[in-house]
């Protein structure tokens, strides 16, 4: 009723003005499109624009055109991307510039006394051929109706133009400007005047996110840089990855995950593919008291056959078992951060039944209720894959991950040793870097900025041995648990080079004994590398402050401090 009744009214109202107004219409020039939303209109037909001449339609919104409160706001309400609002914002003023800027249009009613409380007047128009302007943008899937307390009224009749579909299918466009800005256009404020006091150096963009096939391994390089903040999409092709290997499984899906959060395109499709009669099982990390790191985890357990852990050390996986031949796993949590971009990670896909094999072993141990120390030893050496390379799984705390697999490794080190990790605080590790440094190995870091300033002594330590050790400014993490090996060796899994990660947490190390997949990977590393700056060599950025990428406004706790964006010390003025 609301709907026939504010069409009846607004359709009404405009075709009274043009069929029994022509007599006495008159007409104003648009001089200015500030927003799609508010423009300066020439009242007086002098051809300035004068501070009352400021007006905003009424009753509709647009999008904002930068950073700040309006677009977290808008984003959350209408379920989209911050970057994705910026981008309707510049196509809505687009859209104004085209329809209005330099023509001539007509007002609704009479012209409202300037508001002094928000600078400006607010006013109904039409364009020359008659059209209300407010209710273009909403058909355009440009605006949205008003809601606000100021509104004056219950209902607003703009709401029955609102086209919130093509809203999303808009938004959906947003392509090279969501992807590709490598800093955000934010408000100008006490915040960024103090950004460029202290003359931080912008990071160098290298933002190519990389995936590459070598026969039955694929890597999947996910690149922090290509993202300004996480998102509940699935946004990086190893998430799409992901969805697609769900999307095409025919008879079992196996999956150990330490948490699940904000990824609803991958439980969508996991419900899919029950229904269609894949057997889905699981396993998951919670704490004793059965609660979880992820809020969504309990998403996984109220839709399939799930086993918690229920202990204190993590069960801290990240693999997914398909059909009992392909195995997904790597660094990658399943979360707005993880597969939905922001933080560096890996992930990688093996399609060998005999590596399939191997950790459907070490699943059916914890989803029998043998978590940690309770398992048997799955570990499995010398697999072929890619017809002539190898690769080792081995699985902590009882793989012998350590003293049989990443020991070995870097005592052998002859030339190079590349880390990107997480958190590094291992003595024996650190001590093995150390002990290659002395005898000529070139050792380079990239440590992550949350693990560095928790555990500046270790870094201290490092850097005093000679090894270069750049600290990440990005707004996401380092989340890799990484190593290349003169070109010929890659590491990568779950578990960081930590005490829990090799002797308490369940967790699964990759070995690969591939010049291919290694130089692959220390082509990635060195792009990275570059692209921090020099001075992080010695010095150690906060995670969460203007030095750290868009972490000042991303909409999460970088530090884990419990405060968010301009709450947290590093982003205050």
């Amino acid at each position: 009723m609301n709907r026939t009744v504010s069409i009846f009214i607004i359709i009404l109202t405009s075709l009274l003005l043009i069929i029994f107004e022509q007599h006495n219409v008159r007409y104003y020039k648009v001089l200015e499109v500030v927003e799609g939303d508010k423009f300066y209109i020439d009242l007086n037909n002098d051809g300035k624009k004068d501070k009352d001449e400021l007006f905003h339609i009424k009753n509709v919104n647009t999008f904002p055109l930068k950073y700040g409160e309006k677009a977290r706001e808008y984003a959350k309400r209408y379920d989209l991307e911050p970057d994705e609002c910026l981008y309707l914002g510049k196509k809505a003023k687009k859209y104004a510039i085209e329809h209005l800027l330099g023509k001539e249009i007509r007002f609704i009613g009479e012209i409202q006394p300037y508001n002094s409380k928000y600078y400006y007047r607010f006013a109904e128009i039409l364009t020359k051929d008659g059209k209300n302007f407010g209710v273009a943008l909403l058909e355009e899937g440009l605006a949205f109706a008003y809601e606000g307390k100021s509104g004056g009224r219950k209902f607003n009749p703009y709401k029955t133009f609102e086209n919130l579909k093509t809203v999303k299918k808009n938004a959906a466009l947003c392509g090279d400007f969501c992807s590709k800005k490598s800093k955000p256009e934010v408000e100008k404020s006490v915040e960024n005047r103090h950004f460029e006091q202290n003359k931080i150096a912008k990071t160098p963009v290298f933002k190519e996110s990389l995936a590459r096939t070598f026969n039955d391994v694929t890597i999947f390089l996910i690149n922090p840089n290509a993202f300004n903040r996480p998102s509940n999409s699935c946004k990086t092709l190893a998430c799409r990855t992901i969805l697609d290997t769900i999307n095409h499984a025919q008879s079992s899906i196996d999956f150990a995950l330490y948490g699940f959060e904000g990824q609803d395109d991958i439980l969508e499709a996991l419900i899919n593919a029950k229904n269609r009669g894949v057997l889905i099982r699981g396993v998951v990390d919670s704490k004793a008291d059965n609660t979880y790191v992820y809020r969504d985890t309990t998403k996984l357990i109220s839709n399939f056959q799930v086993i918690s852990d229920l202990r204190a050390p993590f069960m801290h996986n990240k693999f997914f078992i398909f059909d009992k031949k392909t195995v997904i796993t790597g660094t990658m949590n399943i979360s707005a951060s993880g597969s939905g971009g922001y933080n560096a990670n890996t992930m990688v896909l093996i399609k060998n039944p005999a590596a399939a094999d191997v950790f459907t072993q070490e699943f059916n141990d914890m989803y029998s209720g043998k978590f940690q120390a309770m398992k048997g030893n799955n570990t499995s050496k010398n697999i072929c894959v890619n017809s002539k390379d190898t690769l080792d799984i081995y699985f902590s705390p009882v793989g012998n991950t350590l003293s049989d697999g990443i020991l070995p490794v870097l005592t052998r080190a002859e030339h190079e040793i590349l880390v990107s990790i997480f958190y590094l605080t291992n003595k024996e590790i650190i001590d093995a870097l150390i002990d290659a440094k002395k005898r000529g190995v070139d050792v380079k870091i990239i440590y992550d900025a949350v693990g560095a300033n928790s555990m500046k002594e270790k870094v201290r330590l490092l850097r005093a041995n000679g090894i270069a050790v750049k600290v990440e400014n990005w707004g996401g993490k380092a989340h890799e648990k990484n190593m290349t090996v003169d070109g010929k060796i890659f590491i990568t899994g779950s578990a960081n080079f930590s005490n829990s990660g090799i002797k308490k947490n369940d967790e699964n190390l990759l070995i690969f004994k591939s010049p291919e997949i290694a130089s692959f990977y220390r082509n990635y590393f060195l792009k990275l590398y570059n692209s921090i700056d020099e001075k992080y060599l010695k010095f150690t950025p906060r995670a969460e402050s203007f030095e750290s990428g868009n972490s000042c406004y991303d909409g999460i706790d970088n530090n884990f401090d419990g405060k968010t964006d301009s709450e947290d010390i590093g982003c205050k003025r």
